[in-house]
């Protein structure tokens, strides 16, 4: 799909593509990669959608698509006025005549296969079937984290990538990260290092300026404690056990237009394992209880 080339910041990209994919669900028709003024597109491309705001202004009212099969050299043009449409229906009601101009397409292929000569289905020179791709959208995030355990006075910071998937209202996310945190007592210093992998799944909000992702996440992993000091008479330790923690997640990426969004994740919730680290029988440290985490990261589309 090439988008408009001019007047685009006032194009509704991401609104529009969200119910395009709804539209062309019944259709083994994945949408949409995007394709940059000048640039070709992927050879697996079966349809091609061109865009144009008339006038070539932020507030056009008025759009020119364009869709072809280059399998078959097929060609349809429609020009859709949405000066009667409010603006945020416009996103959909686009939506609704690209898929109406697609379907049109594709009668007109269906007719032409009906009117061939039996030798050319024999031969196997018609148009090729259209194949489904995969519809997700796919996202990669690497995130720095800080998160709070109140009960334990204890601050864990580290960081987490993963990859992401979208299906319309739909997302899932998958990571892996670690994290430390430390204390200082008066015959040295109780150190807890963590390995972990999470998952999460909610729905998700596409606008034009910004994408939200809200839902369910859980986490497991490993810690490990252990006790450092330079005193020759204090006796240190160490050990390890797993852990798990269930939480409430929220995400916010903007631009929501852009490939590389910076984002801004908050999440709260509690440990349903964890461990306790302690010095001369008081615990010092620790991830237990209910935690609140904060993270900054970026989010990059594939």
């Amino acid at each position: 799909m090439w988008p408009p080339l001019c007047g685009g910041e006032g194009f509704w990209l991401v609104s529009f593509l969200d119910s395009l994919r709804v539209e062309l669900a019944g259709k083994r028709l994945a949408c949409c990669e995007i394709v940059e003024a000048g640039q070709v597109p992927s050879p697996n491309a079966t349809v091609h959608l061109k865009i144009e705001l008339l006038p070539c202004t932020p507030d056009a009212d008025r759009v020119r698509v364009l869709v072809s099969e280059p399998a078959r050299a097929a060609t349809a043009e429609r020009e859709i006025g949405l000066a009667d449409v409010k603006e945020t229906a416009r996103p959909r009601a686009l939506a609704l005549a690209v898929a109406e101009l697609l379907r049109s397409l594709g009668q007109s292929a269906s007719a032409a296969k009906a009117e061939a000569p039996p030798a050319a289905a024999e031969t196997g020179t018609g148009a090729p079937p259209v194949e489904s791709r995969r519809a997700a959208a796919l996202s990669v995030h690497v995130d720095a984290e800080v998160r709070g355990f109140p009960t334990r006075d204890t601050l864990l910071w580290g960081g987490r990538a993963g990859f992401a998937a979208g299906w319309g209202w739909l997302h899932a996310r998958l990571d892996a990260g670690g994290g430390f945190a430390s204390a200082r007592v008066d015959s040295g210093d109780v150190l807890l290092r963590t390995l972990s992998a999470g998952l999460g799944v909610g729905p998700r909000f596409a606008a034009r300026s910004a994408i939200l992702d809200l839902g369910l996440r859980a986490e497991l992993g490993w810690i490990w404690v252990r006790g450092e000091s330079g005193m020759a008479f204090v006796r240190t330790g160490a050990g390890s056990d797993f852990c798990a923690t269930a939480a409430l997640r929220a995400s916010v990426e903007a631009p929501a237009r852009v490939r590389a969004r910076p984002r801004v994740t908050l999440e709260g919730g509690g440990v349903l394992r964890g461990v306790k680290a302690q010095a001369n029988g008081v615990t010092v440290a620790g991830i237990t209880g209910y935690y609140l985490l904060a993270a900054v990261g970026v989010a990059i589309s594939l």
